[in-house]
C-alpha cells in the first residue's frame, strides 16, 4: 500500500489552502505532487453555493462539482459527474504525493471520492496520499483505512505545515 496522511479541520478551515500550501512545501524538498482541492463557490453575500475542484499544483485547472438545487443529491447540492472525473484526471500521473481535497459525508458514505481515495491508497506501488477531512467525518474514513502515517489538524500554523512537510519528505526519501 501507498499509504496517506491526514490534513483535519472543521468546515471553514481552508483545508485547501493547508493543501496547497503542503504542496509547495513538498515541492520545494523535490518531491512530484498532484492532486486536487475543492474550493467553496460563494454569492455575493458571502454564503456558500457550490463546490468546485481545482488543481493543487499548476497548471491551473478548474471544473464545477456542486451547486445548491432544489432537487439535491446531499446536503442541498446537486453534484456534477464532470467534477469527480477532473478530480479524478488531477490525480493520476507520475507523482510522490496526491492530495485528495475533499473527504466529507458522501466520502464517508463510500460515495463522491471515495472509490478514487481508496484505490490511491491500495495501489503498489503508489504515491503517497494526502487527504484533506471534515472533522466529522474523519472516524468513518479512518475505521475503513489503514492507519494513517501522519497528520495536521486545522487551524495550523504554518510551522506546523512546515513540520509535517519535513516528516513526510524524510518518510518518503527515506532520509
Amino acid at each position: 500500500m501507498s499509504g496517506w496522511s491526514a490534513i483535519v479541520g472543521k468546515p471553514g478551515t481552508e483545508k485547501g489552502q493547508a493543501a496547497r500550501k503542503l504542496a509547495a512545501l513538498l515541492e520545494a524538498r523535490g518531491l512530484a505532487v498532484t492532486g486536487f482541492v475543492q474550493d467553496d463557490v460563494s454569492d455575493s453575500d458571502g454564503k456558500t453555493v457550490g463546490w468546485d475542484i481545482s488543481s493543487v499544483t499548476g497548471p491551473a485547472q478548474r471544473g464545477i462539482l456542486a451547486r445548491e438545487a432544489a432537487e439535491a443529491d446531499l446536503c442541498g447540492y446537486k453534484f456534477e459527474a464532470s467534477g469527480f472525473e477532473l478530480a479524478e484526471r488531477l490525480s493520476q500521473g507520475a507523482a510522490d504525493v496526491v492530495i485528495v481535497g475533499g473527504v466529507g459525508k458522501l466520502e464517508a458514505a463510500e460515495q463522491g471520492h471515495w472509490p478514487l481515495l481508496k484505490s490511491l491508497i491500495e495501489a503498489e506501488p503508489g504515491a503517497h496520499v494526502v487527504a484533506c477531512i471534515r472533522d466529522t467525518c474523519l472516524s468513518a474514513v479512518a475505521l475503513a483505512l489503514p492507519d494513517p502515517l501522519d497528520y495536521v489538524e486545522l487551524p495550523c500554523d504554518d510551522a506546523e505545515l512546515e513540520r509535517l512537510a519535513e516528516r513526510l519528505a524524510a518518510e518518503l526519501t527515506g532520509h
